[in-house]
């Protein structure tokens, strides 16, 4: 029966307007009905497609956007559809080149760069995000979603007082959007505003624009101000309003980990949590992480496999496993590894554990290759290096000494005295108190490498205290004089030498009696260090009690890998090394007066 062309396209919009109106059923009903009269109308596969995205049925929903790509394949809207359910599938690259096609054939398509930009967050390719929203706000293409999202990107560089700007643009444009608001308060906090974010998020709450992100933002300012008190209580109002707040409930537990020290009082609400939901991985993944680090791996891999047993296969909470148990049950951790690499993409996470699991089972050779592949993906990846290392020591492979050159790789020697100060000691007598008044808490963050003590986060660019933000002068020397005595060469460290540098990070550890590094290594850094602000009557009276080494692996090995180097601190001493070089602490005794205080930081090259 031929049907007039004016009732297909009435039958069209009627489709169009119960998707607008989110009657999927209807919806779907009518076009399925029209496409067995008229199987070959694109406009009907286009908008099927659509309604079954919407339904969440994205395979269906593939199907029907890859035959309207077929019938219209010069159709900008139809490609850009189709590159949005790829993208729901999480066929990241599938999904990129169909939106490319959408741009290819209208370069200003609103969705196509939007989506474009969407699926470029989605995989963290933030500074390529931030390019293209530049390229598109260029052309004059902007619309308040690219605004958005190069102000997300901003923030998640943390290039903060750039996040800031972007977000009061978004602002400018829609006033009123509280994720725009939400986003320039994290930018505030992150750039030393956080009195001024403060204020905002309690005006929304006077505005009543309340919520548990509002909420969670606000303690994350509180926390930025050490009132950790309140910034618990907003916490727990987030949680109120929203209990399955998964970075509410992680912020919330280790908070009270570093007010107590107390692994149980903290995982009191996590363990709430996890009997409402049994098979969530994040929070589970985040208890064993907390158990692994307040000192019993054991516990934390038990966690683990608890939450397998409710969800069979899930891969991060194998990849957790792997990561936890190499310490503690190394066969284990390489069963989890290995069903981890089944399970997920294997990226340098995922054979980072792989790698770990194979020297921990004495499987050095194997665990060398694994690095290897980390390095095609990524040449300066720090725990590829740390762990080829080991590798290379183990077996006795010559190539580990020119790696681990101690005699050139790792220097020592006083900071500068900055302007304002007529010695060393009077600078470290300011810089010892300011610092002093920072630690208060009990407890060290969770994934930290020090052991009974405490780590705070600097910020030398906002910093408040003139001593603390005199740092980034009394360092820059000494900085500059390594760079230039390593000179320039071939090998993992020069190759990578520059004309100038950045500091990526900076923190302050106040160790307590029997405190001490775990031997680590720094995975965002190209250069790392400590400082030596104030040392214990105690240090080095036997043993070396405190003193720094380098060359003992954190990963067990078999035979066991020693510390092969050490460097006795002395207040004022900066100490400058790879990255990528294993190195930790040796605990020292004394009583309630004996702290061991230093700042650290990493270095990254910038031509």
């Amino acid at each position: 029966m031929n049907v007039p062309a004016s009732a297909v396209a009435q039958q069209l919009q009627s489709a169009a307007r119960l998707l607008q109106t989110g009657d999927l059923a209807r919806a779907s009903a009518l076009l399925e009905q029209l496409l067995i009269v008229h199987p070959g109308l694109p406009d009907a596969y286009w908008l099927l497609a659509g309604v079954r995205m919407r339904r969440g049925e994205f395979e269906a929903a593939e199907r029907a956007a890859t035959t309207a790509v077929q019938l219209m394949p010069r159709n900008p809207s139809a490609h850009a559809l189709l590159g949005e359910i790829l993208a729901c599938r999480n066929r990241m690259d599938d999904a990129e080149r169909a939106i490319q096609q959408a741009l290819k054939l209208a370069p200003s398509h609103p969705q196509a760069i939007s989506l474009l930009l969407r699926v470029l967050l989605a995989q963290s390719r933030h500074e390529e995000l931030l390019r293209r929203a530049d390229e598109f706000i260029a052309r004059g293409w902007s619309s308040h979603e690219t605004l958005s999202l190069r102000a997300q990107a901003l923030l998640l560089l943390r290039r903060m007082p750039e996040a800031v700007d972007a977000f009061r643009k978004v602002l400018a444009v829609q006033p009123g959007d509280i994720q725009a608001e939400l986003g320039l308060t994290s930018a505030q906090i992150g750039s030393g505003q956080a009195g001024e974010a403060e204020s905002s998020l309690r005006a929304l709450i006077d505005e009543k624009k309340d919520g548990p992100e509002v909420r969670y933002t606000l303690a994350r300012a509180l926390l930025s101000q050490q009132r950790y008190q309140e910034a618990e209580a907003e916490l727990r109002r987030a949680l109120v309003l929203r209990p399955d707040f998964a970075d509410a409930h992680t912020n919330l537990a280790e908070l009270i980990w570093m007010r107590t020290g107390d692994s149980g009082a903290a995982t009191v609400e996590l363990d709430a949590a996890l009997r409402a939901q049994p098979g969530n991985a994040e929070l589970r993944v985040f208890k064993a992480k907390l158990l692994e680090w307040a000192g019993d791996a054991k516990a934390a891999l038990a966690e683990l496999e608890r939450g397998l047993a409710f969800v069979p296969g899930h891969p991060n909470l194998h990849l957790a496993a792997a990561q936890t148990g190499f310490r503690c049950d190394p066969p284990a951790a390489l069963r989890h590894a290995e069903r981890a690499l089944q399970l997920a993409t294997p990226d340098t996470t995922v054979l980072s554990a792989y790698g770990n699991a194979l020297l921990a089972n004495g499987r050095a050779e194997e665990s060398a290759r694994v690095s290897e592949e980390m390095l095609k993906l990524n040449p300066h990846e720090g725990h590829a290096i740390a762990l080829r290392a080991s590798a290379w020591r183990v077996r006795g492979d010559p190539r580990y000494g020119e790696l681990y050159d101690y005699g050139h790789f790792v220097r020592a020697g006083l900071i500068d005295v900055p302007s304002g100060w007529p010695s060393l000691s009077d600078y470290l007598r300011d810089l010892s108190a300011a610092l002093h008044k920072r630690h208060l808490l009990n407890a060290h963050p969770i994934g930290q490498t020090l052991r009974t003590g405490t780590q705070v986060d600097l910020d030398l660019e906002h910093e408040s205290d003139p001593a603390i933000r005199a740092f980034a002068q009394a360092i820059d020397g000494p900085i500059r004089r390594y760079m230039q005595a390593i000179g320039p060469g071939n090998d993992v460290l020069r190759s990578r030498n520059a004309k100038d540098y950045k500091i990526t990070g900076i923190w302050s550890v106040r160790l307590r009696a029997q405190g001490h590094h775990v031997n680590h290594y720094h995975p965002d850094g190209w250069l790392s260090s400590a400082c030596y602000i104030e040392l214990p009557e105690t240090l080095g009276a036997k043993d070396g009690e405190g003193w720094i080494k380098f060359g003992e692996s954190g990963i067990p090995t078999q035979p066991p890998l020693e510390a092969e180097y050490f460097v006795k601190p002395e207040p004022g001493l900066l100490v400058l090394f790879p990255s990528w070089m294993w190195h930790g602490t040796v605990p020292f005794s004394g009583g309630e007066q004996d702290r061991r205080l230093t700042i650290a930081f990493d270095v990254v090259p910038v031509v």
